[in-house]
């Protein structure tokens, strides 16, 4: 008896599987959010200058202009673009932050924000996202990257969180 409650007692922790793994897994959803994020971020951009399609490849000067914008170093468009874009993914975030840590009322509010916002950002991926592969190509990249946004940023961060108190 004591056996089968001392071998019950990890599963029932959640304390299963090795911490380092998940501690790497957490990391590579992290680094996917933000590529993820910043390929939503230069598509609403170019939904609200009305502009091409940006390619498909990480852009790590996104991640600049918000000091960029601060600084005043934008033109008008590029600044108005930064605020929608940014914008855009910070109201996401906030969403899916008051959907997971508020109930009652609010919860539904930030619930379906959340919602529209992943929809929002399908749309511009869809538009906006520049593939080969034509349309199956532009739903599934759309599809992958609204996944990814919406939910590897928090399952990182989770798995990130586990392991390193199964760690300790």
């Amino acid at each position: 008896m004591a056996k089968q409650q001392a071998a019950a007692a990890p599963a029932q922790s959640g304390g299963g599987g090795a911490p380092i793994l998940r501690l790497v897994l957490g990391a590579i959803l992290i680094l996917m959010f933000l590529l993820a994020t910043m390929l939503q971020i230069q598509t609403s951009e170019a939904f609200i200058l009305n502009g091409q399609a940006v390619g498909l490849s990480a852009n790590w000067a996104i991640l600049k202009q918000p000091f960029e914008l601060a600084q005043g170093t934008l033109s008008l468009n590029m600044a108005k673009a930064v605020m929608w874009g940014w914008g855009i993914e910070c109201i996401y975030l906030v969403c899916v932050v008051g959907e997971v840590a508020l109930s009652g009322r609010w919860h539904g509010w930030f619930k379906t924000g959340a919602i529209l916002l992943v929809a929002f950002d399908f749309y511009t991926d869809m538009q906006y996202g520049n593939m080969a592969s034509g349309l199956g190509g532009q739903l599934a990249f759309a599809a992958v990257t609204s996944f990814i946004v919406a939910f590897f940023g928090y399952l990182g961060l989770e798995l990130i969180m586990k392991s390193v108190q199964q760690i300790r």
